[in-house]
This record gives C-alpha cells, structure tokens and sequence, in this order.
C-alpha cells in the first residue's frame, strides 16, 4: 500500500508500531517535504533491523522528479514512485547480510554498491533483478 504525504506516513508507523524509522528518515532530500513510501518497504525495514541488532541507515528514500534528476537518477526511477530505498553498507559482511535477508524475505529486486545496498518493490519493473552499481553513476 502506497503511502502518500506525511500524515499518511506517520499514521502508518505510529499504527503499525514501527521503532526504528521516523517520517524525516523518508522524506526527498532536497528539502521539498514530499514523501510516498510502500508499507511493504516500512516493513522490510523494521524486520531487517530487528535482524541485524543494529541501526539501519537510510541513505535515501522518495525523491521527488526534480531532486532524482538532480542526483543522476534515471527517469523513471522506484524511488520517485516511492517503492525504494537505499541503505547505507560500508562493509562486505554488511551488505551480504541485507542482501540474504532481503531474498529470504521475498525483495526480488536488489542493486549492491560499495557503500549502500538499495532495495525496491515496484511492481511494473522487471523481477526478479539483482545489479552493481558503477562507481561513476548513481543510476536507480
């Protein structure tokens, strides 16, 4: 379930229960206000730091057209629908943990970069896709 708006968005963690994550945590980094994010992506949060002991950093979340574009992302892009999210993964051990957590949790579509692993559930891209990122580009 898409969640749009942040009353939207921090009805469903209080609701839901939801410790970890705060409404700030997803909004555009650009500094417009604008959120959506699928329940389905709160969710895989939640249960991914309940598995690891550990924080889970969001490096981002919604952007808005503008702010993707601004960033190199591509048209189109899961995190402007509101169905992605990047998490920050510094380490080798860290970003083979979230990636089998993800897969035993059904995430069929994953991208792995040197410092973050992005996640997305968007149900009109390609499934199931895993992807490296180029160094050079920022491209979900």
């Amino acid at each position: 379930m898409l969640l749009v708006g942040s009353n939207e968005v921090e009805r469903y963690i209080k609701e839901q229960g939801i410790r970890y994550f705060k409404l700030e945590e997803f909004l555009c980094r650009c500094g417009c206000g604008g959120v959506v994010i699928d329940s389905k992506v709160l969710d895989t949060l939640e249960k991914l730091r309940e598995r690891l002991k550990k924080p889970v950093v969001i490096n981002s979340a919604y952007r808005c057209i503008k702010h993707n574009r601004a960033i190199g992302g591509v048209p189109g892009s899961a995190h402007i629908r509101g169905y992605a999210v990047d998490i920050k993964a510094l380490h080798s051990a860290t970003r083979h943990k979230i990636v089998e957590f993800l897969l035993q949790k059904g995430i069929q579509r994953i991208g792995v970069a040197s410092n973050f692993v992005h996640f997305d559930v968007d149900p009109d891209k390609p499934k199931p896709a895993l992807w490296t990122y180029d160094r050079a580009k920022h491209v979900a």
